[in-house]
Order: C-alpha cells, then sequence, then structure tokens
C-alpha cells in the first residue's frame, strides 16, 4: 500500500497494494478493487475518463492504463474498467472501455480507446486491439494480430494462479520492506 496519503479521488481498497513510485495523472475517480498489485512505475491515466481496476488484478511496470488523450463523450462517461484477474503486463497500453475478467495483455499489447475485450482473451506481445473493436471471449490475439478462440476450459484455473501471483507479489514487497 502507499505510504503517503491519497487524493479524494482515489479510492484504493486496504488489501491492494498501491507502488508509491506509480504515477497517477487527473482527477477523475480511480477505484482499486481488492487483492489488486499496481507495480512501481506503472502509469494510471485518469486525465479523460474515470479508471476502474477490480479485484485480483496485475499492472506491471512501465504499462498504461487509462485514456491517454480526449476521445468520444460516450468513453468519458464509461471510463476505462478492469474486470476482476485481469493482468496488463510491462509496457502495454490499456485504453479500452472494458477489459473482460482473467484477461491478460501481454508485454507490449495494447488496446485502442473504446475497445471492448471479452472475458478471458489474452492478447499476445506486440498485437493490438484497434479503436472501439468488440473481442469476444476467449479470443487470443498473437503473431501478426491472427486470431483464435481458447476451448481449454481453463478459466477457474487462470483466475486462481493470477490470485496466487498477487499473493506472492505482495509477500515479496513485504520482505523487502522489512530489509
Amino acid at each position: 500500500m502507499s505510504s503517503k496519503p491519497l487524493p479524494t479521488h482515489i479510492s484504493l481498497h486496504p488489501t491492494s497494494s498501491l507502488h508509491p513510485l506509480t504515477t497517477i495523472t487527473g482527477t477523475h475517480p480511480l477505484t482499486i478493487h481488492a487483492h489488486t498489485y499496481i507495480h512501481l512505475r506503472a502509469h494510471l491515466n485518469n486525465t479523460y475518463s474515470p479508471l476502474t481496476i477490480g479485484s485480483n488484478c496485475i499492472v506491471c511496470e512501465k504499462a498504461i492504463v487509462g485514456l491517454t488523450e480526449e476521445a468520444g463523450v460516450t468513453i468519458h462517461e464509461k471510463g476505462v474498467v478492469l474486470e476482476n484477474s485481469v493482468v496488463i503486463e510491462s509496457k502495454a497500453i490499456v485504453e479500452g472501455t472494458r477489459i473482460g475478467e482473467g484477461t491478460i495483455v501481454e508485454v507490449g499489447g495494447k488496446v485502442g480507446s473504446g475497445a471492448v475485450v471479452g472475458k478471458y482473451c489474452k492478447i499476445g506481445p506486440l498485437c493490438t486491439v484497434e479503436p472501439y473493436e468488440v473481442v469476444p471471449d476467449h479470443t487470443v490475439i498473437y503473431g501478426y494480430n491472427e486470431r483464435r478462440i481458447d476451448r481449454s476450459g481453463t478459466d477457474a484455473l487462470r483466475a486462481q494462479t493470477v490470485e496466487q501471483h498477487v499473493d506472492v507479489l505482495k509477500k515479496a514487497e513485504m520482505a523487502a520492506r522489512k530489509k
């Protein structure tokens, strides 16, 4: 958890961890739900719209979440929402309106403004979801933005893995603070 008091427009659940070196830009509401871990040097941008991050999410170093420029009025109203158990890896940029539960945006992946990504999707390294695109549940985007549907049926296992990952990150942070 952050060591300094947070501004009033930021709501951080007590079980979540927001590294003090995380950059937060903007004054729209920012809500971070339970058991979520925000790495150092992550950038949360609530300048142009509200930003909501669900439970058991991970936002990695140098990832950017939130609109980075003005967009349509409807996007401003909805804001950017990461549902539960979403992982945003390093250098990914997520401006989409809604990122579904259990979705992973891998290193350097980009989700354009207004895009809606379904549940348990995987956006591969350096892959792109275009602005305003709708990606169905269980879609895997890989290679040169090729797509397939994941029929493995591992949704519960993936959510459990993210939850365990958050626990490990928090324990590592606690151990580092004790040194």
